[in-house]
């Protein structure tokens, strides 16, 4: 396989379809409403970091959602949301000085809430990519409390995808989340065995004229299709080898999808009752 990342960007298709769509199609309002867009940031995004506890997404949108039935947008809403959260965790011992949902009184507060203080953060975020403001946006999302610079570019490049925006390519490299499979395909291709984070971002922009959509084909191929570092590099190599996963992969989806409609029309009569 040479440099070409073109491959990578029909790919993305399916990252679309399986990870990023399902949270987006759930909030229709993101773009009006600030307690949508924090659901979607909150339960998509801002807890996508190493070591995380996957509960803490679910529960983060549990308690928004519990809390905006009666309060929103009351004086109170803030706190019993950050109350709801450490409840539905039952006792588990959180480290607030890391939590979005962290809201207190004081000036200054950098909780999701008042970092964007009151304006839905999709729509500042795609305003500012609209604008050309990429790393203003980039560094407003760091402010948030317990977010470092990988989640904002996880979460703009989604947006900028999403609405089939092109942001400027001097800042687009911040566009371009590094993970381990991201990592190890760029440095491949690169050739090269050690590159920084930035380089490998700055890579993708330079290789490619979808840099997100290859961002996230690269992604899905690593870490749906071919699972291993083995078999990535071995797809790397070869074309066919590539395809041949890709094909392997697609029987399993459909066997997947026969299975699940299958359970829908027989399994749910059969469900044991408590």
């Amino acid at each position: 396989m040479n440099t070409d990342l073109s491959f990578f960007v029909p790919i993305s298709r399916l990252f679309q379809t399986r990870f990023q769509n399902p949270h987006w199609d759930r909030y229709p309002e993101v773009e009006k409403n600030q307690v949508e867009a924090v659901c979607l940031f909150l339960g998509a995004y801002a807890f996508e970091r190493q070591g995380r506890n996957p509960s803490y997404a679910h529960a983060a949108v549990t308690a928004i959602e519990e809390a905006r039935i009666c309060l929103y947008p009351g004086p109170n809403f803030k706190g019993v949301v950050r109350d709801k959260f450490s409840q539905s965790l039952q006792g588990q011992k959180l480290n607030w000085k890391n939590s979005p949902l962290a809201h207190n009184d004081g000036n200054g507060c950098d909780c999701v809430w008042c970092v964007f203080d009151g304006e839905s953060l999709i729509s500042a975020a795609k305003q500012s990519l609209l604008n050309g403001e990429v790393k203003p946006i980039w560094e407003r999302l760091q402010r948030i409390r317990g977010v470092g610079p990988k989640i904002p570019s996880f979460f703009l490049r989604d947006l900028a995808v999403r609405y089939g925006l092109t942001p400027k390519k001097e800042d687009r490299h911040l566009l371009q989340p590094v993970d381990v499979w991201v990592r190890r395909t760029v440095q491949w291709l690169a050739n090269k065995n050690k590159m920084t984070e930035a380089e490998v971002a700055k890579w993708i922009v330079s290789h490619c004229g979808e840099p997100e959509l290859a961002n996230q084909g690269i992604w899905y191929f690593g870490a749906q299709i071919a699972q291993s570092e083995l078999r990535l590099f071995e797809a790397l190599r070869s074309r066919k080898y590539a395809k041949m996963l890709i094909e392997d992969h697609f029987k399993a989806l459909k066997a997947t999808v026969a299975a699940a409609e299958h359970w829908l029309h027989c399994g749910t009569s059969q469900a044991p009752s408590r």
